[in-house]
Parts: structure tokens; sequence; C-alpha cells
């Protein structure tokens, strides 16, 4: 079995660092999600974005505060669903259906590189047009894709949200 299935209890049990507001770690927690609740939006309507897959969705926690510029349909994701209506979704072993953007939010960093490329062909698979994810220089030897847009989402570790064409 693959790492991501034998490790499914760590998935399972969450991440501290987000604690007591949310299960999925530091970068889910609303005080860490302004840029990125700001910028998606704006990205979706430059690029004209009408459907989302957030796979990786976690419990949500950032999403309701999200103002998007006119309507969106969004579809939530993730190995481990923390809330009704995410849908259980395996990121390497899965191709997800065709929309117009991805999100991949403060997921393929918590893959093995074997595990974070697969993911990514499998991203590209989809048939989608964009894909959002969060990237920083450590990630550089494994998925340094061409991006069309991007903002600095953690100045500290450099981490940046991306827009890239799939």
């Amino acid at each position: 079995m693959s790492g991501i299935i034998t490790e499914f209890d760590k998935y399972q049990k969450g991440w501290h660092g987000g604690l007591p507001e949310t299960p999925c770690g530091f970068g889910s927690r609303i005080s860490e999600t302004r840029v990125q609740r700001v910028w998606i939006p704006e990205m979706v309507a430059k690029y004209d974005i009408h459907t989302i897959a957030d796979i990786g969705a976690g419990d949500l926690n950032w999403l309701p505060l999200i103002d998007w510029p006119h309507p969106v349909t969004y579809s939530a994701y993730d190995l481990v669903p923390r809330r009704p209506g995410v849908k259980k979704f395996d990121i390497i072993h899965q191709i997800p259906k065709p929309v117009d953007c991805i999100m991949c939010l403060w997921v393929l960093n918590h893959l093995p590189e074997d595990h974070a490329r697969q993911a990514l062909d499998n991203l590209k698979a989809s048939g989608s047009k964009y894909l959002i994810y969060t990237w920083w220089p450590a990630m550089f030897s494994f998925l340094d894709l061409g991006h069309v847009e991007s903002a600095v989402i953690r100045s500290r570790i450099k981490a940046e949200i991306r827009l890239v064409e799939c």
C-alpha cells in the first residue's frame, strides 16, 4: 500500500497546529487565510472560473468567509471528510472530474515526493483548466510549475499560493 494509505491514522487525527479552531492545521486557521480569501476570488473573477473542486478541503473552516465575485459551483473533497458535503477522495489513486479550477491547498507538502508527483499527475489528468496550489522553495525540486499568478501567503517560509494552467 502507498504511504498515504498506511499513514491514514495520521490524516484522520489531524494536526494540532490549528487547534482548537480546526484539526486541519495552522494553514487552515482564519487568521492564516486572509490573503487566500481575497486572492482566490480575484482569480475566479479574472479567469472567469465558475466550477471549483477543492481537493484536500479539510473541514471548510475558512471557506464560508469567501466572497465570490459571481456564482461558483464549489465541491469539496478530502481523504478524511470532516464535514457533511465533503466527499472522500484519494488524490494519489483517483483522477478528479474536470472543472474550471482545482484547488489543492496545503496538501502536496504533506506527501512524500513520489506521491506528490503522482497527485499532481492526477490533477493534470483531470482535464481541468486551472490549478491553485500552495508552494514554497523547499518544493522546488519536485513541484516547480510555471505559474500564471501567485501571492505570498507566509513570508517566513516564503510560501505562495499559485495559479497554474493544467
